[in-house]
């Protein structure tokens, strides 16, 4: 791919650079809010198609503005943003995404029919996201590097994608909103479902946690299968998690800290008492590790420090067929880096 193939793929990083950390929590399978009562969606979620088995939410301007985040964060500061081709970008563009993206929703359906082992190829996902654009610079770069499309109504930008098959595409719905697709079609952002189209279920499970300023929500039927983990298909941790049906992330700003719950929802209560042992048997095994020398060793210093410390503020709970695994993250934490590739 040419070098202006792969800036192109630029537009859409800012969102998977984000998804990718909540697919991190829906491959480990946590979720509810455990500090906020729940409150009306953001008005985003009107773009949200009503069948999407994952849905993410992010008030990134909220986020940072919060004092857990007044020294800045590796989330806001990653490693991309010194890449040569993400820096070209924002001199074509005028867009950094950890400077001027405000907000985003992203709906996202994982293929369960491929067996690719990475995840973005599993992907079909829709995004509107609010910030500040140039849409003036955005045209021009977008109109070099992709083609556009329009047959009397928005402009399509249509831009190459480095995985097989996967096209990007991206649309104005304002000055400050622009809506991204991958392998799928704009047309439900640009006539999007009413609240009564939408679905009963994903309604409330988004009600659970709406007053939160990030938050992720997720049903499947098959959670080994959803998340491709085919080495997962028998044994009893399949049947623990074949058992996980509904999903919720949620994270706030709590004074200096940031504190991340999560919530896996069980068809019954043995196999939530079952979850709950076994993520903390999970927590405990791996802070023995850790006081092994031999295992820190075989990992970068900062890594096992950061990995220590989640371990240490990690608490599991359960309540009914909910269990809950909670994380208040310190301003040491959210300011760590890690080290390995």
């Amino acid at each position: 791919m040419s070098s202006s193939g792969k800036r192109a793929l630029v537009v859409v990083a800012i969102l998977f650079l984000i998804g990718a950390g909540v697919a991190f929590y829906f491959i480990h399978g946590f979720g509810k809010n455990p500090v906020l009562a729940p409150g009306a969606p953001p008005d985003l979620f009107s773009f949200v198609p009503p069948d999407a088995p994952l849905i993410v939410y992010g008030d990134v301007a909220a986020v940072k503005s919060s004092p857990a985040f007044a020294k800045g964060s590796v989330l806001f500061n990653p490693g991309v943003a010194e890449d040569p081709i993400y820096r070209d970008f924002v001199d074509q563009t005028g867009f950094d995404y950890s400077r001027d993206l405000d907000r985003f929703v992203i709906a996202i359906w994982p293929n369960t029919d491929t067996n690719s082992t990475v995840l973005a190829e599993r992907l079909r996902l829709i995004a509107v996201a609010d910030g500040r654009f140039d849409r003036d610079k955005i045209d021009t770069y977008s109109r070099r590097v992709g083609r556009v499309t329009s047959t009397g109504g928005p402009v399509i930008y249509e831009t190459p994608s480095a995985l097989p098959g996967k096209g990007i595409s991206f649309t104005f719905l304002a000055p400050n909103r622009i809506a991204f697709a991958q392998a799928m079609s704009l047309d439900t952002v640009l006539h999007p479902a009413t609240d009564s189209q939408q679905d009963a279920a994903m309604r409330e499970r988004i009600g659970r946690v709406s007053g939160a300023e990030f938050f992720a929500v997720a049903h499947t039927d098959d959670l080994p299968k959803a998340i491709g983990a085919h080495e997962l298909q028998s044994g009893q941790l399949n049947h623990i998690l074949k058992s996980i049906h509904d999903i919720t992330l949620s994270g706030q700003p709590a004074g200096n800290n940031f504190i991340l719950a999560a919530d896996a929802d069980c068809d019954s209560l043995p196999n939530a008492l079952q979850l709950s042992t076994l993520l903390d048997t999970m927590r405990w095994l791996g802070r023995a590790a850790l006081a092994d020398p031999r295992t820190r060793q075989q990992m970068h210093p900062s890594d096992a420090a950061l990995l220590d410390s989640l371990l240490r503020v990690a608490t599991v709970s359960h309540e009914n067929r909910s269990v809950r695994l909670r994380l208040e993250l310190t301003p040491a934490i959210l300011l760590s880096t890690p080290k390995a590739q």
